[in-house]
Parts: structure tokens; sequence; C-alpha cells
């Protein structure tokens, strides 16, 4: 069963856009990840501070931990935007970030996503959207206990989330 799944999975990655993953039939087991500890750290590090994201205070937040299957979602959504030159939260597939949590097997309460693209590094993107209201209130969501986040080519997604 496990390595029908696998083979279903590596399938749908390697062909197109679009794969679908029952959600309500979680996997066996999360996928395969590495933390990436530079952003895991540096999101972690924003959230031990205290800060003003668009005019509210946010008191320092919890850290968060690596989730593989938000990773699996956020390296899904980088793939499409890059490949397709497109920029936005919601996919060329019409899939939003709860949508692609899901279909990566993750049963989540609450969700949110940060994207960016254009900058070189962790450290300049997160100085980017600590100064964007919206991005700095997900980053210091009190709510949100896992993350997962890729980059390719200068295009970023983070996926934060609160388990079901």
């Amino acid at each position: 069963m496990r390595l029908a799944t696998l083979v279903l999975v590596l399938l749908g990655l390697s062909g197109c856009d679009s794969f679908g993953i029952d959600a309500d039939a979680p996997l066996d087991e999360a996928p395969a990840s590495e933390p990436w500890t530079e952003m895991l750290d540096a999101v972690n590090a924003a959230r031990a501070e205290g800060r003003t994201c668009g005019g509210t205070r946010y008191d320092p937040a919890p850290p968060l931990v690596w989730n593989g299957r938000l990773q699996s979602a956020a390296t899904r959504h980088t793939a499409d935007m890059v490949s397709h030159n497109h920029f936005d939260h919601t996919g060329t597939d019409g899939s939003g970030p709860g949508e692609r949590a899901s279909q990566a097997g993750y049963s989540w309460r609450v969700v949110g996503e940060n994207i960016a693209r254009g900058q070189p590094d962790v450290q300049e993107v997160m100085s980017d959207w600590l100064a964007s209201a919206g991005h700095c209130r997900n980053l210091m969501d009190p709510r949100y206990a896992e993350m997962g986040a890729s980059e390719r080519s200068e295009y970023w997604t983070q996926l934060f989330a609160l388990p079901r």
C-alpha cells in the first residue's frame, strides 16, 4: 500500500500541475523532509520578538515546527509559479493554500501563506515580509504551530498551519 501511494504521488508530481490526494484519507506517514533550518530559524527569530504589523501590535509568538506535508504543498506551489511565470496565491489549477495543504495530506484548522519573488536569499525575503503588514501578520500569528516553505528561481512560498 505504501509503495502504491508513493508511486501515485510521484507520478502526480512529475507530470502535471494538478494532482489529487484524498484529504480525508491520511497518508501512512509524512513525506520525508529535512527542515529548512535557515528559514525556520529566521521565522522563529521573528516570532520571538514582539512587533507591530500594519498598526497591530503582536506579542512574541511560540516557535513553529517544520512539517513535511506543508513543505510539499509549498514546493508544489513554488514549482507551479516558476513553470508558468505566475505569481499569485491561487495556483494555475485554481487551488488555494488550504486546498494545496489538504492535497498534500495535511489536516488543518487554520492555514496561511506568504509568497514572494525576486529576493535572492532568506534574509532579504524575510525582511520584505516583515515590512509588509499582511505577510508580517502571518509570520506573527500565534495560532500557527507548523510551517513548510520552498524557494526556486527566487520564487518563495511559506505555508503556515494549525493541525486539526
